[in-house]
């Protein structure tokens, strides 16, 4: 049996209790995500299905989406119960490089209008804060989510299409993560001086539980997790816990594959968690299309 094959034969329920998610069961074979009633595992066949995401494979894909890792990464960990034990060799750093053409906003912003209900002063806001761009890819205008990192730097792009066509894109609208993207950093929106993390599932969940609930909110960021990505949670709260310290230098240091171990760390070894009982908020929303 060859290595990828072993790995495959892991049980999916035991590697989903390892990363922290207890999914419960429905009928059996079936188990349901404990926050989205539409992400599910088949225990019989050893697979999982988002259904209203249309996102569906075998151990080694879970591993990939709820982890936010390689597919070396979820192969080592299957093998070993850690990301960073590859026999491979780690694959050399490489920057993020943003190459879009932008443009005028004005398609962006009628689609975040009409199609999302989202008002210009919550656009305008986000604007203000550098997330939002519409630019061109492949000859079609896009709503581009820009996410920058602990230094300001830009790490990763999310493009929404904002023409429909069904002929091209099997949802009806372009959606794609660009090339070469550093996707543990997430897309953050800060809220004053921020003590505590308000995590959501995409940019736009994360722009209309703001325009929701702005006024009560306070000294938070927001985050969208693009999503559901351990990894970015992780991320985030070390950076939270080393600006607090003012330590931000130390997440230069953290490998990605590393971050979920530190975090770890800090649960067992420190009162950080104690001490910010409230630190994370997962902002889940409750109708189909977030199921």
């Amino acid at each position: 049996m060859t290595r990828i094959k072993t790995v495959k034969q892991k049980a999916i329920l035991d590697v989903a209790e390892s990363l922290g998610y207890s999914f419960r069961r429905l009928s059996g074979h079936i188990y349901e995500h404990p926050d989205h009633d539409s992400f599910r595992i088949f225990a019989d066949t050893n697979t999982f299905k988002w259904f209203s995401r249309d996102i569906q494979g075998d151990v080694i894909d879970f591993v990939q989406l709820v982890a936010g890792v390689t597919f070396k990464e979820a192969v080592s960990y299957l093998e070993t119960g850690d990301f960073e034990q590859a026999k491979l060799i780690e694959e050399t750093y490489q920057p993020f490089q943003y190459y879009l053409h932008e443009e005028p906003f004005q398609k962006a912003r009628i689609y975040l209008k009409d199609l999302r209900g989202l008002s210009d002063q919550t656009i305008n806001t986000f604007g203000r804060q550098g997330l939002l761009a519409q630019a061109t890819y492949h000859s079609e205008s896009a709503l581009v989510f820009k996410s920058y990192d602990h230094n300001g730097t830009l790490q990763a792009a999310s493009l929404q299409g904002l023409v429909k066509n069904e002929e091209r894109h099997k949802r009806g609208y372009l959606k794609k993560i660009m090339k070469g993207s550093h996707g543990y950093v997430g897309i953050s929106f800060d809220i004053g001086n921020p003590k505590r993390l308000i995590f959501c599932e995409s940019a736009i969940d994360m722009m209309s539980y703001y325009q929701l609930h702005h006024k009560q909110l306070s000294d938070v960021r927001l985050v969208s997790m693009e999503g559901l990505k351990l990894a970015v949670i992780a991320y985030q709260t070390l950076r939270l816990a080393a600006e607090e310290q003012g330590k931000l230098a130390f997440l230069d240091t953290v490998k990605p594959s590393r971050l979920s171990h530190y975090l770890l760390a800090i649960q067992e070894t420190t009162t950080f968690f104690k001490t910010h009982s409230n630190v994370i908020t997962l902002a889940v929303d409750n109708d189909e299309a977030g199921r």
